[in-house]
């Protein structure tokens, strides 16, 4: 029972994770956010406007004569906010390797003090303590990132331009009722968690399933720029997750 127990809130976990780091939440977020009376300037709508201003002057050094640069500036923009906070991803990664290492000593704890929640806590504090692991480390990159992308979704759904720019034939400001982007952005979605889950738990593979088909239903509703990002922010996953796997600890240099 308690096996069972502690995969399903491993499952939990891995779902809620990838609905917040993903943008999914988010951009339900900035969608409701954004059809909403705008309120007094704060540090947020700094943000959002200076993300704003950024995709505009790449788009008008692209030159934007029918709009079309407008996905580029997208697309390049994204790129940039996904290398800036690429070494927080590093981090993280170098840490869930550590705690994933530690796992099978973990296990041994809870075999040997059973519901002995108490000792079992202090135990595996120790072990953290001493492997120089923190077991939270992973939640500030996740959170820096969540306000990153926040702020990336609601830029996208405040600027008139953009929201009025076509991308190959595709109206960047409405869903994508070709399909094409919402395709890609699943089938994208497909391969950067197949690559993850590979590095976490084998035993959740419906996971890459369910999120292919979640982006899918979602890119058919949102607009087109969100299926775009998640398509350039998924790739660029890919190949992140495939070139920051790390040796084990004691292996390392």
């Amino acid at each position: 029972m308690a096996l069972r127990k502690a995969k399903w809130l491993g499952i939990s976990s891995a779902v809620i994770g990838w609905w917040l780091s993903s943008g999914a939440a988010l951009a339900a977020t900035a969608a409701s956010a954004a059809t909403k009376t705008k309120s007094s300037p704060n540090i947020f709508d700094d943000a959002v406007n200076s993300i704003s201003y950024l995709i505009n002057s790449v788009a008008h050094f692209l030159g934007n004569n029918n709009g079309f640069s407008y996905g580029l500036g997208l697309i390049v923009i994204t790129l940039a906010i996904r290398l800036l906070t690429l070494p927080l991803v590093i981090r993280s990664v170098r840490n869930s390797k550590k705690m994933q290492m530690l796992q099978p000593r973990i296990k041994e704890l809870r075999e040997k003090y059973g519901k002995d929640r108490v000792k079992i806590n202090e135990q595996m504090m120790a072990i953290y303590k001493e492997e120089g692991v923190n077991p939270v480390a992973g939640c500030m990159p996740m959170l820096v990132q969540m306000v990153v992308l926040w702020v990336l979704y609601r830029a996208i759904y405040v600027d008139p331009a953009l929201m009025h720019s076509w991308f190959f034939g595709i109206n960047l400001g409405q869903p994508d009722h070709t399909f094409i982007l919402p395709v890609l952005a699943a089938i994208t979605s497909y391969f950067q968690t197949k690559l993850t889950m590979v590095q976490t738990d084998p035993s959740q593979k419906f996971i890459m399933y369910i999120f292919p088909v979640m982006i899918l239903f979602m890119g058919t509703r949102f607009n087109a720029a969100l299926a775009l990002y998640w398509v350039i922010s998924n790739i660029f996953t890919i190949f992140q997750t495939y070139f920051t796997r790390v040796k084990p600890a004691n292996q390392e240099a």
